[in-house]
């Protein structure tokens, strides 16, 4: 299970709002929380939060109250009743101005296993954060930031439950003997979704807590204090760390947790044994059993146990991490070639009620003392503070603070930096001439279909004084074109413009290349180029006519028949010939998708797709099936009929599992982060062959493309595809002879030894394999029997001369046909 608990790279995203506040997301899906049940029977219910009560005596929601939308998969209407009476529960004490969304799917999970839960994705660098460098799941960035982080579409918490258990559907929280109440459950796995999970993970005595620490983590600490962020203590990875997320001793220090609870820090669940999902993500179970006010975020449900109200603790601990919260929105100040007064405005967003006085712009220059300036409230919720005049040649740095009357606290911007990080967090910004160069960020394109064009390129650009212009200086063919100048959206640092068309026609098999100049507004200018050197080449490509049968050994990367991303056609070393490889190795949180170009037309005979592959692909769990969460990474043929609009598994997914020496190599190196260090050989290459005619109907057009996912939890060598085929095997007597997974020959080209695979809907006999020369003389013939529906066989031809050979199976008239090459 050690796959929910890994946390992800860094940096794959940036945001931008009217406000000009950046946000940089975490690559997600983020790691879920397991909740367990207990098979005794617990006979207890806690009293509801007076919040609720409240909302449901007068029927009122608070303005601010949060909102919460769910989209249901699978589930009962019994089933959503009770999920919406959790919904309702945490919407009377949790505030946001930002809807929480929320993908609940009611579906079969591990024994034992009530529900699972977790964000979808993370944010750090978010305006009116409370620490800095921590990352945050996706629906607290959003209450902290008050604005969308993702598309709407797109669900802030991912949570699973399980359809296997005897549910109480109620709402009363009378939970009989040997039920599980389904609204506890729900009130829980959302309390992780919102924030409750720290990221830990745990393997042979190392621990780590992933590239960076989750709000909730930095919080975490040892009996003796120590906090368990702290690199200088406990390094992340490290056995240090792995000792203290097993040691029965951990406490989440929060002054407003402690505040309701004596003076204690909670306890945190930190069993001896490691339990992957659940360990360090829980209130601890002995200190909080079932019937306490605080039990509902302890690891384990048991049977006739309702716990409506997510409890004191949990409440102020979320309140700690920012769903209570002053925001202090104010967008940092450029360098400057003018010595001038610099005035500070800030925007304050407060759950509470700013503490009159607090607001406040603290700065110095050139490293000197901190000059404290009173911030003057211009209107409603706005202030401003001036910088006075540093003269020239100076380095200002500064930072705004402000306090809340409920908590006491007070919060700045930047947000101050986790426990034990020494790093002072300021903004800052020079005055005097200007020689930096603007920081250009794009993503190069690669290959642009005909359809796409004019094509809307964007480039984000900053700059320490302002970018003053971006321009795309591009050619087609080598001929230029009219540069494009790119438009600034908003307020934002984002430019773009329609490329290609406009000034002449750009058709299929062109080529474009550009580069990017982007010009700053400093006295002397200066200028940035992307890339540094040279330029981007695109490819402009069309679907080509669509074909019945495709054949391409991919020895040659011309001509060109597909294009993609993560996948190209070449021969690393340690092959014979070329073939499509992936990226080597792949990257976590990735999906490469490598498009054919060349639609295949379904015939009314057994249209079958084979090729060589290898696929070093990271294994699921045990007894996992593609489709769950547990598959983790995976390879997969798709195909559209609808011009690429929707895609369909021409199979199942799969990964190294799928054969025994593939998942061998994979085990054969691997690190104590899960990657694998396997690498591709051409020994590994293995047949594989897909039935079209299992998806898709007689006439359908049908574009393929193959298409590797990785979480973010581990990664290996990746897949490469060689021999790659498009055939219709002719089948009069489809009962006995249905080449479900298609006939293959492989290797081929081959030096006159190789193996017939083939798939038959039954036992089937009576078979017979001829061979043909090129004049089509008969030189061999075998009886052929396939017991068990299943045909490996190998065919020894090596006596025969160089050349080109038929290979049909099957009975007079009632045949399959290869071509196999043979080379000496």
């Amino acid at each position: 299970m050690k796959k929910l608990l890994l946390l992800p790279a860094l940096l794959l995203a940036t945001w931008h709002s009217a406000q000009a506040q950046t946000f940089v997301k975490d690559s997600g899906p983020a790691p879920a929380t397991i909740c367990y049940s207990r098979a005794e029977d617990m006979h207890t219910k806690l009293t509801l939060p007076a919040a609720f009560v409240e909302q449901q005596r007068t029927g009122q929601r608070r303005s601010t109250a949060a909102k919460i939308e769910v989209t249901y998969t699978g589930f009962t209407p019994q089933a959503q009743a009770a999920f919406r009476h959790a919904v309702k529960i945490w919407e009377s004490v949790l505030l946001s101005p930002i809807t929480i969304r929320v993908q609940a799917t009611w579906t079969p999970l591990a024994a034992g296993v009530l529900g699972s839960a977790g964000a979808t994705a993370y944010y750090r660098d978010i305006s009116g954060a409370t620490r800095s460098d921590v990352i945050y799941p996706a629906a607290l960035a959003e209450k902290i930031a008050g604005q969308e982080l993702n598309a709407v579409t797109v669900p802030d918490i991912n949570a699973r439950f399980n359809s296997n258990f005897t549910w109480y559907y109620g709402l009363d929280g009378n939970v009989p003997a040997g039920q599980y109440d389904l609204v506890t459950v729900v009130l829980h796995e959302l309390g992780h979704g919102l924030g409750f999970i720290a990221g830990t993970s745990y393997n042979a005595g190392v621990g780590t807590y992933g590239t960076l620490p989750s709000i909730f983590s930095t919080y975490l600490e040892n009996q003796a204090g120590q906090s368990l962020t702290n690199p200088a203590l406990f390094p992340n990875p490290s056995t240090a760390l792995g000792t203290q997320l097993i040691s029965n001793n951990v406490y989440f220090n929060s002054e407003l947790a402690k505040a309701i609870n004596g003076g204690v820090r909670p306890r945190i669940y930190a069993p001896t044994t490691y339990s992957a999902g659940s360990s360090i993500s829980h209130l601890d179970e002995a200190t909080y059993p079932a019937g306490d006010i605080n039990s509902l975020m302890s690891p384990q449900v048991g049977a006739a146990e309702a716990m409506h109200n997510p409890g004191p603790l949990t409440l102020r601990m979320f309140d700690e991490m920012g769903w209570f919260n002053t925001a202090i929105r104010h967008t940092k100040l450029p360098d400057s070639e003018t010595s001038q007064n610099f005035p500070v405005t800030a925007t304050i967003v407060s759950d509470g009620t700013v503490t009159p006085g607090s607001v406040k712009l603290h700065y110095a220059v050139d490293n000197g003392p901190l000059v404290v300036v009173p911030m003057t409230n211009t209107s409603g919720n706005r202030y401003q503070g001036v910088i006075s005049n540093p003269g020239l040649n100076r380095t200002v740095s500064y930072f705004i603070t402000a306090a809340d009357n409920e908590t006491g606290r007070t919060y700045t911007a930047p947000a101050a930096p986790r426990p034990n990080v020494t790093t002072v967090v300021r903004y800052s910004f020079v005055v005097g001439p200007d020689a930096t160069v603007p920081v250009v960020q794009h993503k190069p394109l690669t290959y642009l279909f005909t359809s796409q064009l004019p094509y809307q390129l964007t480039v984000r650009a900053t700059d320490n004084v302002g970018v003053a212009t971006v321009t795309v200086e591009y050619a087609v063919n080598g001929v230029a074109r009219p540069a494009l100048v790119l438009t600034r959206q908003g307020s934002t640092d984002i430019f773009s413009g329609p490329l290609g068309a406009t000034a002449g026609p750009v058709v299929a098999g062109d080529v474009l290349t550009y580069r990017i100049v982007a010009r700053d507004a400093a006295a002397n200018v200066n200028q940035a180029l992307s890339p540094a050197t040279g330029t981007y080449t695109v490819n402009i490509v069309n679907f080509k006519p669509a074909q019945a049968v495709y054949s391409n050994n991919l020895n040659s990367a011309a001509p060109l028949d597909f294009v993609g991303e993560g996948f190209s056609i070449t021969q690393p070393a340690g092959f014979s010939n070329g073939a499509i490889h992936s990226d080597h190795q792949y990257y976590d949180d990735s999906t490469l998708i490598y498009q054919m170009l060349v639609p295949i037309i379904i015939s009314p005979v057994v249209t079958t797709l084979s090729f060589d592959e290898i696929a070093l692909i990271e294994p699921g769990e045990s007894g996992s099936v593609f489709g769950q969460e547990a598959f983790y990474d995976y390879v997969v043929v798709e195909g559209s009929k609808d011009n690429g609009a929707t895609w369909t598994p021409v199979a199942d997914g799969y990964d190294a599992r799928f054969r025994p020496n593939w998942l061998t190599t994979w085990n054969s190196s691997t690190t104590a982060a899960g990657n694998s260090n396997g690498v591709g050989t051409s020994a590994l290459f293995a047949s594989h062959s897909f039935n079209l005619r299992n998806r898709f109907a007689t006439g359908d057009v049908v574009r393929l493309r193959f298409r590797l996912f990785g979480d973010p939890g581990a990664h290996g060598w990746g897949w490469a595809i060689d021999n790659l085929n498009v055939q219709n095997i002719v089948t009069s007597v489809a009962d006995d002879l249905e080449a479900a997974g298609g006939l293959s020959v492989y290797p081929n080209p081959n030096a006159g030894q190789f193996r017939l695979r083939a798939t038959f809907a039954k036992p089937t006999s009576g078979l017979e394999l001829l061979v043909r020369n090129s004049l089509g003389q008969l030189v061999y013939r075998q009886s052929v029997a396939a017991a068990a529906g299943q045909l490996d066989l190998p065919v020894d031809l090596s006596k025969f001369a160089r050349g080109l050979y038929q290979v049909s199976l099957g009975a007079p008239g009632d045949a399959a046909f290869r071509k196999v090459l043979i080379q000496k």
